[in-house]
Parts: C-alpha cells; sequence; structure tokens
C-alpha cells in the first residue's frame, strides 16, 4: 500500500487544490477534497491530474458531480458552480502536458500503430486462408450418394464424326 506521504510528494503541485476545505461536516470535521475523494474511493492525486488534464468544461463536470455525492446538508453548497470553479482555479492545468515529455507520445503512438497494424495483418490473413480453404473444398468435392457420373467421352482423331 502506497503511503500519504509519498503519494503527496509524487503530486505536490495538485496539494493547494486538494487540501482546500470543502466545509465542516456535521459534526465540525473540517473535509476536504482529498477526504472527499478518498470517500468515492479514488486515488485523490490521481483525479486531480485527471482533472487537470481535462478540458475546463468537463473539468467542471466531473468535480461538480463528485460534489453532488455529499449527502451532508451542512456540506452542501449553496451556489454548487462557484464552489466548482474556486476548486478548478487551483489546479495547475498543464501539470499533465508538462509531465508528459513528447517523445514518450510518440512512443505510445508507434506501439498503438504497430498493434493495429499486426491486427490487420492477421485479419487479412484469416481471410485469405478462409479463402483458400473454400476453393480447394469446391474445387475437390467428391460426387454426392446416388449421383451417376457422366461418362468421360474421348474422341480419337483418326475417327470419323458421327
Amino acid at each position: 500500500m502506497i503511503s500519504a506521504t509519498t503519494s503527496s510528494s509524487v503530486g505536490s503541485e495538485f496539494d493547494k487544490f486538494l487540501f482546500t476545505p470543502i466545509g465542516e461536516d456535521r459534526n465540525g470535521l473540517p473535509l476536504t477534497v482529498v477526504s472527499l475523494l478518498a470517500r468515492m474511493n479514488l486515488d485523490p492525486w490521481q483525479e486531480a491530474g485527471t482533472l487537470a488534464a481535462l478540458p475546463a468544461e468537463a473539468a467542471a463536470s466531473r468535480l461538480a458531480s463528485s460534489l453532488d455525492t455529499l449527502t451532508d446538508p451542512s456540506l452542501r453548497q449553496a451556489n454548487p458552480e462557484t464552489a466548482v470553479l474556486r476548486l478548478l482555479a487551483l489546479l495547475p492545468r498543464q501539470a499533465a502536458v508538462m509531465q508528459t515529455p513528447a517523445a514518450s507520445i510518440d512512443t505510445v503512438a508507434g506501439r498503438a500503430l504497430k498493434t493495429h497494424l499486426g491486427t490487420i495483418v492477421f485479419i487479412i490473413s484469416a481471410i485469405i486462408l478462409l479463402g483458400a480453404q473454400i476453393l480447394v473444398a469446391h474445387r475437390y468435392t467428391p460426387p454426392q450418394p446416388g449421383t451417376v457420373a457422366a461418362p468421360a467421352v474421348t474422341i480419337k482423331p483418326d475417327q470419323p464424326h458421327p
């Protein structure tokens, strides 16, 4: 199991977002974004990275649906749109782009192309083999029982035709 200190050092650029208080629950305990995401069985740093990489509208929608899971009436925001925008402003928007070097993107794209190319070659080979099997089966079909094969007529060149 990964400890919280290991996770926080990996995604420390998200700490401002994750440790922002959302409100207090009915017991008077503060609820932060990290505790909300943990209650939802999500990895908070991974979810923060996903939100930072998403377009603004998609991130707002995803975060709003997370806030909608709050059942405690004292945590429900009077204006959830404002809360979502306030929280999203704390995310480093370019974090996902800056952490992914262009070389690794090319590598992933190259692997995907090789995988698709291999799949296409496999499918084409299977179609060719299946076609060959069908042709062979039709060409060398034995006569069906109960049918009479027509006798072969041979004409010799030195005999006149009737």
